[in-house]
């Protein structure tokens, strides 16, 4: 079993138990099911009921196996085969005794023929809700081949005793179940590669590319100033339209391309057409986009990776493809403040290429000076206060705020964006 956690094992069955249940013909309309990993004592409702993980020990079949490791390999680099198991114990907290008793019951019947009906579960297995198909595998199992077999112990009557107290304690209506890992036996294979008549050597004369740092270099004139200064930020901070320079080694190959990586993305994307990549080999250049193909990039925390691909012709003349790829460096797309505009108290600042009003909460600040407005739902935005309007469409792309009481008309602060973690260029604004 490719798993730390064992407790990705129990919510398969917990959620197994819990959407199949209320769907059974016998089950009573509109009424909730409480399915816990707690223990059978702990869980508390009309209608609940506990698959709670008591026991663990190592799988005698696995142990034993001989693995096709070396011997010199560690004991922590070996898998270690697991059996789980499970006391399912029905607890209703209804008043009435024998209500209670009828209700543990029905719970106990559907949960019985539940197990039965899916012994093994899988990546593609799942469950009919009443609010649709669920797939039952945690997506930090799915993907790892495992397979969890759930098989129900013949414990005998006077042995159940013993998973109780005894005296004047009554017996729990329980069932007992083990959970291992299925090992599978490989299929025989139906082919053969032919035989190698030629040896090709291919020597990789460029290097692993790699990156040393992320670049770009903004321009803004300071309040009271005639010359535009320009700085080199490194990691880069860079906003739509904007260079991005990577620089290191080995940058370029027959084809170059350029991955980015985020938390969002399932797997980096590579920059299309659009961004203009260009490289000497120690400096490649893009031009950022608001887009990758139909992927938008909303500003924050990006990783970029260089992708160099060599082609070598084969002995029997065809072209093969080897790609190398660089280390990750991180950099920030950057929110650009493009214009602020003031009527009255209020002033309404324009942004390039986002719209504020679909990030959440926490995904956009704003400061004024030091000072750190409060963002607010609707309505005209008070002292220290900003709002993200969402109609009319031409004002998806603004923020309008007023600066924190108490600050002195005619003086100018220093207004700073920050979505998802980036920040945006410097920018100065004069207090109406």
């Amino acid at each position: 079993m490719a798993l730390l956690d064992l407790s990705l094992v129990t919510r398969c069955f917990t959620t197994l138990l819990g959407g199949r249940i209320p769907t059974f013909p016998d089950w009573p309309a509109a009424t909730p099911l409480l399915a816990s990993a707690g223990a059978p004592d702990l869980v508390n409702a009309a209608h609940a009921l506990s698959f709670y993980l008591y026991h663990v020990r190592e799988d005698a079949h696995t142990k034993s196996q001989e693995w096709p490791v070396n011997d010199a390999v560690p004991q922590r680099f070996r898998p270690m085969g697991l059996t789980l198991y499970y006391v399912m114990t029905p607890r209703s907290n209804i008043v009435d005794a024998n209500l209670r008793a009828l209700a543990d019951q029905l719970v106990m019947g559907l949960a019985l023929k539940t197990m039965r009906d899916l012994p093994v579960i899988d990546d593609t297995s799942s469950v009919d809700t009443n609010g649709g198909p669920v797939l039952l595998m945690p997506a930090t199992l799915r993907g790892r081949n495992n397979r969890l077999r759930a098989l129900l112990q013949p414990t005998p009557a006077n042995e159940a005793a013993q998973y109780w107290q005894a005296g004047t304690n009554p017996l729990r209506l329980a069932a007992y179940y083990e959970v291992a890992a299925t090992l599978l036996e490989p299929e025989e294979p139906q082919t053969r590669r032919g035989r190698v008549l030629m040896v090709g050597v291919h020597s990789m004369v460029r290097g692993q590319p790699r990156i040393e740092s992320t670049v770009n270099t903004i321009s803004f004139t300071p309040p009271g100033e005639l010359d535009p200064r320009a700085i080199e930020i490194s990691p880069a901070e860079v906003a739509y339209g904007q260079t991005l320079e990577i620089r290191g080694a080995d940058l370029k190959g027959d084809i170059t391309t350029l991955l980015l990586n985020h938390r969002d993305f399932a797997e980096p994307l590579e920059a299309d057409a659009a961004w203009s990549l260009a490289t000497n080999g120690s400096r490649l250049t893009v031009t950022v986009q608001p887009s990758i193909g139909a992927q938008s990039l909303v500003p924050g925390i990006y990783g970029a990776i260089v992708r160099t691909t060599a082609r070598h012709t084969l002995p029997d003349g065809s072209q093969r493809d080897f790609d190398a790829f660089s280390n990750q460096s991180g950099f920030a797309i950057a929110p650009a403040i493009v214009s602020v505009t003031a009527a009255g108290p209020v002033l309404t600042v324009t942004v390039d290429g986002f719209e504020p009003h679909l990030l959440a909460q926490g995904e956009l600040l704003m400061f004024a000076g030091a000072a750190r407005l409060v963002r607010v739902g609707a309505g005209a935005p008070g002292a220290g206060e900003f709002f993200t309007p969402a109609a009319p469409p031409a004002a998806r792309t603004t923020i309008r705020f007023q600066f924190p009481a108490g600050t002195v008309a005619g003086s100018v602060l220093p207004l700073r964006l920050v979505v998802r973690g980036a920040e945006s260029g410097p920018w100065w604004e004069t207090v109406p």
